[in-house]
């Protein structure tokens, strides 16, 4: 037996343009009811046009019906996309209001971390480098500095910029035997003094190119001593009131004191350059000039202690052979 189709699922669903039309026809019924009824009350409610007044509510009515029909759903369509546009045009300047003020809170918050940030490394610095030296290249040819460190008496942290670095490679790196040797022991003095000690080894950025002028500024900017035995830098630095420390200084003020009238023992290595003068040194390195000892060479004699002369080369002791 066959079953009747379903007259549900048979039935046709009018189509968005029905509706409209549906909704059009709607409209106008109920804008010439309007219109007529409205024309019927102000125009003909006591009186008679002419016994017209029932044509005239007609055609009032059908004009409200043809504006009901075809001008108000077009108005109604307008009104829609009109309340659509204000919505949106809100609801986005509301988002956009919400979003810039957030992005502005995150902004500030960001440049707040990114200023912390730049503080807390502004002040580890600070400490880093506090009572630090700055070494120059000659110092860490010179090699004296590790004994110094060694001996205990010097236990300050070191800077040593990268690019003083750079410049004892290329002192390693030429090709002269003795650039080249001093160049390696600074480099190897820099591998004992971060054993001993702490070293830190800033990267300076800047555009000037010798290293000279990379140090002072440095150290004019972070107020920092600077040790040196480069007699130009040594010079230039304290003019630009920079605190210079020379290991020359430090080895001549530890030179054992002579007084004159002290005796002492010491061996006469070579003639001096006047006539009958004995040269002889004692073990800090401190030379003795001998009166009529030339005839004493490579004895070891007795002598007075005449005078104490201190000279940029250091003290020199003048003497002359004891009496008893």
């Amino acid at each position: 037996m066959v079953k009747a189709p379903d007259s549900k699922v048979n039935k046709k669903r009018p189509t968005l343009k029905e509706a409209h039309i549906v909704l059009r026809i709607i409209c106008a019924v109920l804008f010439f009811a309007l219109g007529y009824g409205v024309s019927k009350k102000l125009l003909f409610s006591d009186l008679a046009l002419f016994g017209t007044h029932t044509v005239i509510e007609v055609l009032v009515g059908g004009a409200l019906s043809v504006f009901g029909y075809f001008v108000f759903p077009l108005l109604l369509v307008k009104l829609k996309y009109w309340l659509e546009g204000l919505v949106v045009a809100t609801v986005s300047s509301i988002v956009t209001s919400f979003w810039d003020q957030q992005s502005k809170r995150i902004q500030q918050a960001r440049r707040g971390k990114q200023k912390m940030k730049a503080e807390e490394k502004s002040i580890k610095e600070k400490q880093e480098i506090e009572n630090a030296i700055l070494l120059d290249t000659s110092v860490l040819v010179d090699g004296r500095l590790l004994d110094v460190v060694k001996a205990g008496f010097m236990d300050r942290p070191f800077i040593i910029p990268q690019n003083v670095i750079n410049e004892l490679q290329k002192l390693a790196d030429t090709k002269s035997k003795v650039k080249r040797s001093r160049g390696r022991m600074g480099l190897d003095l820099v591998k004992e003094l971060k054993k001993r000690t702490r070293v830190l080894i800033p990267d300076i950025k800047t555009k000037e190119k010798e290293v000279d002028r990379i140090l002072i500024e440095y150290a004019k900017e972070k107020k920092v001593k600077l040790m040196t035995l480069d007699f130009n830098l040594n010079k230039v630095a304290k003019v630009s009131g920079i605190k210079v420390l020379n290991i020359n200084d430090l080895i001549n003020a530890l030179k054992t004191v002579m007084l004159p009238g002290e005796d002492f023992t010491i061996k006469v290595l070579q003639q001096g350059k006047e006539k009958k003068q004995g040269i002889g040194y004692l073990s800090d390195g401190t030379m003795v000039i001998i009166e009529n000892g030339v005839d004493k060479v490579g004895q070891d004699v007795s002598v007075r202690v005449l005078k104490v002369i201190q000279s940029s080369a250091g003290k020199i002791v003048f003497s002359e052979m004891a009496t008893k």
